[in-house]
């Protein structure tokens, strides 16, 4: 076997992981587009069904289960964030007992990674808590950002009028 590119410090197996990919609004025009960069990066767990995204004229939304190598998720935040005026939540799921990510994905506040534990409560670690107390400005402001209050409220219309679309279509047996 050939072993040249190849990480010596690495079994052949990776490791793999799964987790969920909510595209909450994405332009039309590059729906296709993003769908192959999607599938570039991870294992889709059930096929693309695009519905309309009511709070954004000319946009579409989904969401996807996946599995992914670990090093292929920043590789996938990373492309995602290059698409214009794409809103956007990828969550990691905890690996062996450990904290989960989520990355959010906002086109005026640009992109924010977070921890998170089993319950989906952002975990904030010792370092920044300190960091934030011994740095000038509103204790109270450096935590909300720590907390992505700021990408929060911009998501959460998108993710309830998304929810809300969901049981119309159940109810009505779509």
């Amino acid at each position: 076997m050939d072993a040249v590119g190849k990480n010596p410090y690495l079994s052949q197996f990776q490791l793999r992981t799964t987790g969920q990919l909510y595209l909450f609004s994405v332009p039309m025009s590059v729906t296709s587009h993003l769908q192959w960069c999607v599938e570039s990066f991870v294992t889709l767990a059930a096929p693309w069904h695009w519905m309309p995204q009511p709070m954004i004229a000319k946009s579409q939304r989904t969401e996807l289960p996946f599995r992914s190598n670990l090093d292929n998720l920043p590789q996938l935040v990373s492309a995602l964030f290059e698409f214009p005026n794409l809103y956007a939540e990828i969550i990691r799921d905890p690996i062996a007992n450990g904290l989960a990510e989520r990355w959010l994905i906002v086109p005026k506040l640009g992109l924010k990674r977070l921890d998170i534990n089993e319950v989906g409560d952002v975990v904030i670690d010792e370092n920044q808590l300190r960091s934030a107390m011994q740095s000038e400005g509103d204790l109270a402001t450096k935590i909300s950002w720590l907390l992505a209050e700021d990408w929060e409220r911009e998501l959460e219309p998108l993710r309830i009028s998304a929810a809300n679309a969901n049981a119309r279509m159940l109810a009505t047996g779509g």
